[in-house]
């Protein structure tokens, strides 16, 4: 068999016979209406010239020989009166090569570009592949030659696209082999009841199929008659639904595509537009267009601001505003809105409100460039479609609000994914007691038996080094005032200048001894209620001195109105600290929730500070042993080298002097956490936990016993502990990070002296080593066991 083109294998022989056709005019040359019997026994005579066409044809290139004699036998499939309205066809079995076609098919062939010839197969069926038609015939021959309960007809829709309109037409065709039989061969097998469960079962396989039909072992003859119906509405209605529901790059460009094929216009334009804070806005989604908003543009729903013209119809009356002539109701209203969709080059419009459980959630627009084509009758096929995109609209807006909730809930708060499950095993409860119409109260969470480690890599001398900062600015700041003070002095012999540089002068003096609790308020106060008065007075009456004014303003902040170039380079040096090493900190994170699920918080302080907690009230499913606790403790000994060491690269780039020191906090004893609901944050529970956080405010500012040396220094890692048996669990773990080179050799164990309310402890310090495995190199599970288990 020939398909698209090519010899493919085929379980039968097709044969074009119009068998049935003859059939059907014997049994009306019996009629006793003589007038019906003398035109079929007429027909008869004149086919007995043409016996190929009742015994069967196999060469398609006959079709055209046989052009005529078809034509006179297809009438009878053919009504004339119905030939300009039918959309129908004559095609052998299996083959899609027009035998007769009614003229309406013929115009859709034609509009579609293809042109073809009534001898040239049409492409409506060139995507099955080979296999699949096989199987196809295989099947109609289980229903029409052995009646088993298959369904071997049935509709498909074929797209076909209209060049004169310029858009995809949709048919739906239905294939009629009423006049189609197959006939076996002594090649054919018989299909028993056994084989047809076989065959059924295995659909996709082949090869049992062609050995139950062999190739060309079945005679397929007579003609199939094809109906098509157009389905371009339908179909329309259909896409514009399906993009609705899915998410897509191209979702609004396929529904704009369905609204013109719905109105047969390829130039009509669609938009869409949102309601926020009686507002009328652009949606915020970059492929969602506005024929009436640009960018960041919206209107006021207010009827003090809207144009009645509008305001009535769409926000009061809630209906359609059908602008048929915009030229017209432009000159008749003067209206903004006509001025600018003329603009556009639009000539006429409609724009509709979206209503959805009797909220207005905003509008979709039609835009024509022709005057008239968008009238009060194009409203009535919207209507059709408004209810669909209403709904929408008001998902898009409540998945919309989601995501806002969702980022704020990600970003203000401290819900780790860790104890996620504990919240929403709540907050179903709360839901079911709503629902039995009890009172719901969310009741606290509390993760009991859980073991903290704390960590953090600090600014040294972040106080000093930002008081200096804000000194430098200040004194700056004032050296300029006294340059315009003086220059005033020096044009006027004032005294009251005089005396403001006198003040100034003991200002600065105030700065250079050191910066005191209140000196920049005070020094900003001063400037404000007593300098720029004057420098307003001095910019209108001296020229020269109003110069000296204007560059002094050049040195302030435009935001801040102060000097802000010390505190600037701090601040953005600070920031990149932060951002960069809290980034690294997460993404290792991710990499430690996969030992065991753990709470995890970070916050950013002047460098980095986190907590961690591990137990079994964290896991939802699995269960805790202690390894987990010392597996949790090595990773973060390591994690810690590695941050001193992104810290060194960050170094680099800072645009200030800046030193980091890294403190790790070892504390045995498991506590209890509590979700406090009204701060939403996390805090350790009853009064003996407390003293873990007490010791967290103070052990950075400790000193080593004896000494004025304060225990965290630069390039060191100090690690606090109080009992004997946290030391001899991390000095395992620095031997090994030692032969690993994360840490030089050799590390301290000193005592610190007391803090308030706090005696015996100790730390044990290593210096870092900035010359650590690269991370694919670094420690792996098995090595971490290693060491546990050592």
């Amino acid at each position: 068999m020939i398909y698209n083109g090519k010899e493919i294998e085929f379980p039968a022989v097709m044969q074009i016979s119009f068998f049935k056709v003859f059939e059907k005019l014997e049994e009306m040359a019996q009629d006793s209406d003589k007038s019906v019997a003398n035109y079929a026994k007429e027909i008869l005579k004149e086919m007995e010239k043409y016996p190929e066409l009742r015994d069967g044809f196999e060469d398609i290139n006959l079709i055209k020989k046989y052009k005529k004699p078809i034509a006179k036998l297809s009438r009878l499939l053919f009504p004339d009166a119905l030939m300009s309205n039918e959309i129908k066809a004559l095609t052998p079995p299996f083959n899609f090569t027009p035998i007769h076609t009614s003229s309406r098919f013929d115009n859709i062939i034609k509009a579609s570009g293809e042109n073809k010839a009534s001898h040239e197969e049409l492409s409506i069926m060139k995507d099955v592949e080979p296999e699949m038609m096989y199987l196809y015939c295989c099947y109609f021959i289980l229903g029409k030659h052995f009646g088993f309960p298959v369904h071997a007809g049935g509709h498909m829709q074929v797209d076909i696209f209209n060049e004169n309109q310029g858009i995809m037409r949709t048919y739906k065709m239905g294939i009629n082999a009423d006049l189609v039989e197959f006939e076996p061969t002594k090649k054919a097998v018989n299909i028993t009841e056994k084989d047809f469960h076989e065959l059924v079962d295995n659909f996709g396989d082949i090869k049992v199929w062609k050995k139950k039909f062999p190739p060309n072992s079945w005679i397929m003859k007579g003609v199939n008659l094809i109906n098509m119906t157009d389905a371009t509405i339908d179909r329309s209605m259909s896409n514009i639904t399906s993009n609705l529901l899915i998410k897509s790059a191209d979702s609004f460009e396929n529904i704009r595509n369905s609204i013109r094929s719905l109105f047969n216009n390829p130039k009509l334009e669609l938009g869409a537009i949102t309601l926020d804070n009686n507002s009328m806005v652009r949606i915020d989604k970059h492929d969602v267009k506005s024929l009436l908003l640009s960018e960041n543009e919206s209107i006021s729903c207010d009827p003090d601001k809207m144009c009645q013209h509008t305001f009535g119809p769409l926000i009061e009356n809630r209906e359609p505003l059908v602008i048929s002539d915009i030229e017209a109701f432009n000159k008749q209203t003067g209206s903004g809105i006509s001025e600018k969709l003329l603009s556009m080059g639009l000539k006429s419009y409609i724009i509709a409100p979206l209503i959805s459980e009797e909220e207005l959630v905003g509008f979709m627009e039609l835009g024509s460039y022709n005057k008239y084509e968008l009238n009060s009758i194009t409203v009535e096929k919207l209507n059709e479609i408004i209810p669909i995109l209403a709904m929408a609209q008001k998902r898009f807006k409540a998945e919309a609000q989601n995501m806002v909730e969702a980022i704020i809930q990600q970003e203000c708060t401290t819900i780790h994914d860790s104890v996620k499950w504990r919240f929403e095993q709540e907050a179903k409860e709360f839901m079911q007691k709503q629902f039995n119409n009890e009172q719901p109260v969310f009741k606290d969470i509390i993760f009991n038996n859980l073991y903290p480690l704390y960590g953090q890599l600090d600014i040294k001398g972040s106080s000093n080094k930002r008081n200096g900062a804000v000194k430098a600015d200040l004194i700056k700041q004032l050296t300029g005032v006294k340059k315009v003070l003086k220059s005033a002095l020096e044009e006027t012999g004032m005294p009251a200048y005089e005396e403001l540089i006198y003040r100034v002068d003991g200002y600065r003096a105030e700065m250079r001894n050191g910066l005191l609790a209140g000196s920049e308020h005070k020094i900003l106060g001063f400037l404000k209620k007593d300098i720029y008065p004057v420098f307003s007075h001095l910019k209108e009456r001296n020229r020269e001195v109003g110069a000296l004014v204007d560059k002094y303003r050049e040195m302030l902040d435009p935001d801040l109105n102060t000097v802000y170039e010390e505190r600037k380079k701090y601040d953005t040096s600070v920031n990149l600290i932060n951002q960069r090493l809290a980034s690294y900190l997460d993404d290792r994170q991710e990499e430690a929730q996969k030992m065991y699920p753990h709470y995890f918080e970070r916050y950013k302080t002047d460098g980095v500070e986190y907590n961690m907690y591990i137990g079994e009230s964290i896991s939802q499913v699995q269960k805790f042993d202690p390894i987990y606790l010392q597996n949790l403790r090595i990773w973060q000994l390591v994690v810690m080298c590695e941050l001193e060491n992104e810290f060194k690269k960050i170094q680099k780039e800072l645009h200030t002097d800046i030193e980091v020191a890294s403190l790790i906090l070892v504390y045995n004893t498991p506590l209890s956490v509590h979700f406090r609901m009204d701060e939403k944050r996390f805090d350790v529970e009853g009064a003996y936990n407390a003293r873990y956080e007490i010791i967290k405010k103070r052990v950075d500012k400790a000193h080593i016993k004896g000494t004025k040396e304060r225990i965290t220094q630069p390039e060191h890692i100090a690690i606090i502990y109080s009992q004997e048996q946290d030391a001899r669990e991390y000095r395992k773990y620095l031997k090994y990070l030692e032969a690993r080179g994360y840490i030089k050799e050799g590390f301290e164990d000193l005592e610190l002296e007391d803090l308030q309310g706090i005696t015996g402890l100790r730390a044990l310090r290593a210096k870092v080593s900035y010359k650590i495995p690269k991370k694919k190199e670094g420690l792996t599970i098995d090595e971490l066991m290693e060491v546990i288990e050592k």
